[in-house]
């Protein structure tokens, strides 16, 4: 019999009941045990001691920050996470193949399809996703602040989904006035001072749902995308953002930087401290960054290996 412990969003309670009935049914033939932390320091006692018990997996209703809180204690352990998107974005979630239908994707849990996924640090702290500094920064601490100061906002980013993040982005970009800082990169790939109003930290392809700013990326590489907007005009900034979400990443524009790498180091050289966002968090002010790849350091549940799998074995059938 499995060992599973499942986290629930306490703010939720109402939805929880459907959401506990769902899990039930679907594993009905495991040792479940619900959570509802009531703090931070809460959940972390908790997943301490799911760790120290050996649970066979954690699954989680949430989106992509309440991922974020959770990595930064699985990290490193054999225990393996199932995500049910219950989030705005759901860029983990979507990345790995989960979907809303427990059904479904409680049979990984079953069948055990798993595999082993990169983190990558900032200064420390993990991040399974995508984050970066500047301008889409300041969109998530907006997005945060709005949703903590107003309740009535939530039904607002329920509504809109994943969009949220573009209605926000186009509002910053038709500012007058985009700020933009001066850097100093290191890494084996590229070092050099600039300035940008935007870098990006990516651990796979797409940002936001639709943002594919990493097309050739992806979360077992053992390898860091880096992705540095150097434009100083709006409009040519602008139309750079524009071909991203229309899904033609402009290769061939100078004032586009993208590699990979294993290790990096960003300074801030404007004399003072600006957030990071990662995984639609925003972490602490700094200024500087200190930027590492963690191959294959979280294991997670994935749907998506399934239906590779079936697919695989029906092209073989076929052949």
């Amino acid at each position: 019999m499995q060992n599973i412990s499942v986290y629930l969003n306490k703010k939720a309670s109402n939805s929880n009941r459907d959401w506990q009935q769902k899990i039930n049914k679907s594993l009905f033939r495991s040792d479940i045990s619900y959570q509802s932390p009531d703090s931070l320091d809460d959940l972390y006692l908790h997943l301490d001691a799911d760790i120290k018990n050996n649970v066979d997996a954690i699954l989680s209703v949430g989106g992509d920050g309440t991922v974020n809180t959770i990595i930064q204690k699985l990290a490193g352990t054999k225990i393996a996470l199932l995500v049910v998107p219950g989030g705005t974005a759901n860029d983990f979630a979507r990345a790995l193949g989960s979907s809303h239908n427990v059904k479904t994707i409680a049979q990984t849990i079953r069948q055990n399809y798993k595999k082993k996924i990169d983190l990558i640090s900032i200064n420390g702290k993990y991040m399974a996703t995508n984050g970066g500094l500047g301008f889409a920064s300041d969109v998530a601490l907006e997005i945060n602040l709005l949703r903590a100061q107003y309740p009535q906002f939530k039904s607002f980013m329920k509504f809109s989904g994943k969009s949220i993040y573009s209605i926000f982005l186009a509002k910053k970009l038709l500012n007058l006035k985009i700020s933009a800082h001066k850097y100093k990169i290191e890494s084996r790939e590229f070092s050099e001072i600039f300035i940008s109003p935007l870098i990006l930290i990516n651990n796979q392809p797409s940002l936001g749902g639709n943002f594919t700013v990493a097309p050739n990326t992806n979360h077992q590489d053992g390898r860091v995308n880096i992705t540095i907007f150097k434009h100083e005009n709006r409009l040519e900034l602008i139309a750079c953002i524009l071909k991203i979400l229309q899904g033609n990443f402009p290769s061939k524009d100078k004032n586009l930087i993208s590699f990979e790498t294993q290790a990096a180091q960003i300074n801030l050289l404007d004399g003072e401290k600006i957030s990071f966002f990662g995984d639609g968090e925003i972490f602490n002010k700094a200024s500087s960054w200190d930027i590492k790849c963690h191959q294959h350091f979280l294991s997670v549940f994935a749907p998506n290996e399934k239906n590779e799998l079936i697919n695989l074995c029906t092209q073989v059938s076929l052949m």
